[in-house]
């Protein structure tokens, strides 16, 4: 599997007999030249247009503020500004310092981890969540008319940029059959080592649900993965990786002085079904029974 962003290919305009047997075998494509870099830009104004908007909505008290804290965890632990109504908001990193009410757009713009649900904020984002394109590349591989489960806008800021440590993302997500979607990340700034590209644990999508366990995220618990076979992918700005819910994947922190900003979008089968939580959690376990969502 390349890893190099010169190495990638360029995104085809429909996948083909090999590239589906590659997803199936690796659980993941990736691909340079998704976006042009027209539009690579134009979702990064969104992003600033949309942390613009909820700071002017959270400093007029129209919009709350509260300090996350998602079952104690401390990459959720940043303050965040979140609509009530349909949950669009912003979080921020965990170990930004700033005073909300005073800071520069500019300084919070060095602060940002990550937006929730941006093409409710965002008509570049909402344009991006129904490209034809992408559609017609998620339908070679889940079927026809994929369904919009979720999307979020990451940040990794320069030098505090926190990770996201190995997880399956079919571990939140509450839908079944829970191995039937496909997730999209799509590079907006070059992604490097460096600065926290993904990394990919090819064909572990086939060894099932793992065991995740709350530390400062949701990770899979020590001891089910062997990682050294990991890939990291890096991209240019405009790639995109497509890549099974099963797959295990990871982000280092940033520690470079360049931004990684991305896009991710979650989509499920036209078959699949909403379920509650207790109705997943029954699911999605280990071989030997034991619970494995998040």
């Amino acid at each position: 599997m390349p890893a190099a962003a010169q190495d990638l290919e360029r995104c085809p305009a429909a996948l083909n007999a090999e590239h589906r047997a590659r997803f199936e075998r690796d659980g993941c494509l990736p691909f340079d030249g998704f976006l042009s870099s027209s539009e690579t830009e134009a979702l990064k104004s969104a992003m600033s247009a949309m942390l613009r908007n909820l700071v002017a909505e959270a400093r007029t008290g129209k919009t709350p503020v509260v300090q996350s804290d998602w079952a104690g965890m401390k990459n959720y632990s940043g303050l965040k500004i979140e609509r009530t109504g349909d949950k669009h908001g912003v979080l921020f990193e965990p170990s930004a310092n700033f005073d909300l009410a005073k800071a520069t757009h500019e300084e919070l713009e060095g602060c940002v981890r990550k937006f929730s649900f941006p093409s409710r904020g965002s008509a570049a984002f909402k344009h991006l969540a129904e490209h034809p394109h992408l559609l017609a590349l998620l339908g070679a591989l889940v079927g026809p008319a994929p369904i919009l489960n979720g999307d979020m806008a990451l940040c990794k800021p320069p030098f505090i940029g926190s990770a996201k440590p190995w997880h399956q993302d079919s571990a939140y997500f509450d839908y079944e059959p829970y191995d039937a979607g496909v997730d999209v990340w799509i590079a907006l700034d070059d992604a490097t080592v460096e600065n926290g590209c993904m990394y990919v644990l090819p064909g572990a999508h086939k060894h099932g649900p793992k065991k995740h366990v709350h530390l400062d995220d949701c990770t899979i618990a020590a001891g089910r993965l062997d990682y050294s076979s990991a890939v990291p992918i890096e991209m240019r700005a405009g790639g995109v990786l497509l890549f099974s819910v099963m797959l295990p994947h990871y982000t280092p922190p940033n520690r470079s002085s360049l931004r990684r900003r991305s896009a991710q979008l979650f989509y499920r089968a036209a078959h699949t079904r909403l379920v509650s939580k207790a109705e997943h959690a029954a699911q999605f376990v280990e071989t030997d029974g034991t619970p494995a969502s998040c």
